[in-house]
């Protein structure tokens, strides 16, 4: 029997593949989320509503140590050139998850807009991967009317709570709305000796307890667009 699997990160692209493949075509689907243990509330919240609107719990497929025990393996931080967590703790639990119930479909929230985009590739053949946004020729337009009229708001923050990539001012509401998260990624810049931020990225200072006086003194940074992030969370 193939196994059906939906990869949910809860962002606005899976969110709605999710749902609306649920109506399209439905069948007895696994879905499956991996979370790093760093996720904020407010996306723990957004799983659990997608659990009572799929009428299905969601399978969490993750390594017991999470993003804090990673970072203790490897004595360092996520960054730009050190991207572990991404492999670590999402593309290589998921592949092993799947080998074991094989053969399967794998469906992924590429969208029809993101040209260069692509899924994980398999050697194995019993493993088919199916994109049903560019199926449907959904782009972000469609996405987010989907969405609106299932009612459906997605969390401001998908990725981890302290994400290299975010932005300045993402780490600004960090601080200001979970200081007790704020100060435990201070703890590990400390104790690995890097910072999450890269050096001259912006004109604000790298190491997260000196950023934290910048504001006190500079007020909250102005608002900028997201310029990236952890991508790879359609899985």
């Amino acid at each position: 029997m193939t196994t059906h699997v939906v990869c949910l990160s809860g962002g606005k692209d899976s969110t709605a593949m999710a749902l609306k493949l649920a109506e399209a075509e439905p069948r007895d689907y696994q879905y499956i989320i991996t979370p790093t243990g760093d996720e904020l509330p407010t996306m723990k919240d957004h799983w659990h509503r997608l659990e009572a609107m799929l009428e299905k719990p969601l399978t969490v497929v993750s390594p017991k140590y999470g993003l804090a025990g990673l970072m203790r393996e490897h004595r360092a931080l996520p960054n730009f050139r050190m991207r572990f967590c991404t492999r670590s703790l999402k593309i290589i639990p998921y592949q092993a998850w799947l080998m074991k119930r094989l053969p399967a479909v794998s469906y992924v929230g590429l969208r029809a807009d993101e040209e260069g985009r692509a899924g994980i590739e398999w050697d194995d053949p019993r493993i088919t991967n199916r994109y049903p946004l560019r199926e449907w020729g959904w782009g972000i337009d469609e996405v987010l009317w989907y969405l609106k009229d299932r009612h459906v708001k997605i969390p401001a923050r998908t990725d981890c709570a302290r994400c290299y990539a975010q932005t300045l001012h993402e780490w600004w509401l960090l601080r200001h709305d979970y200081p007790l998260i704020w100060e435990s990624a201070i703890a590990d810049e400390d104790r690995t000796g890097h910072t999450f931020r890269s050096e001259k990225r912006d004109t604000w200072p790298a190491s997260l307890r000196e950023l934290g006086q910048a504001f006190d003194i500079r007020g909250e940074p102005k608002q900028r667009k997201r310029g990236g992030g952890c991508r790879i969370c359609s899985l």
